[in-house]
């Protein structure tokens, strides 16, 4: 299985085997819709997925993102920051927090609402709710529920 060093990261297929011409030509957003792993070490570690809209703007799908360090310490901002700088493009996350993080646990999903709010991400999509750009108050209401909702357990 091909592995490379590009922009800082060590990239290589999630599934699969991908030669490094398929890699580069993936990760420059030409190839195909592959879901590629990422790790930057000692920060942060994930999979994407890249792919071209049709207005020749990126789509990048972050399926997995586990950060490396203490907690709050901001590294998993630096990773969404990162990753929309070097690929110039929009920022979606799919199934995010309780499903596909290791160790996860239920404020992980605020966190994802949080950076909505900040824009770093376009959309979060889970099993449970998908949200978009709103409003800030429809974001506010969608935080205080999930806060209620944890409280409760």
């Amino acid at each position: 299985m091909a592995e490379i060093e590009w922009k800082g990261a060590k990239w290589k297929a999630a599934y699969g085997d991908l030669s490094i011409k398929e890699l580069l030509t993936i990760l420059k957003g030409f190839g195909p819709m592959e879901i590629l792993e990422f790790e930057k070490p000692e920060r942060f570690k994930g999979q994407i997925s890249i792919s071209l809209a049709k207005e020749g703007k990126k789509e990048i799908t972050l399926y997995h993102l586990e950060v490396y360090g203490p907690k709050r310490g901001g590294h998993g901002r630096e990773a969404l920051l990162w990753l929309k700088k070097i690929f110039k493009g929009e920022l979606y996350v799919e199934d995010p927090g309780i499903i596909r993080v290791k160790n996860a646990n239920e404020e992980s999903i605020l966190f994802w609402i949080k950076m909505l709010q900040e824009g770093l991400i376009e959309a979060l999509d889970n099993d449970m709710f998908s949200l978009h750009k709103l409003s800030g108050t429809e974001i506010d209401r969608a935080e205080k529920e999930i806060r209620e909702g944890l409280g409760n357990r």
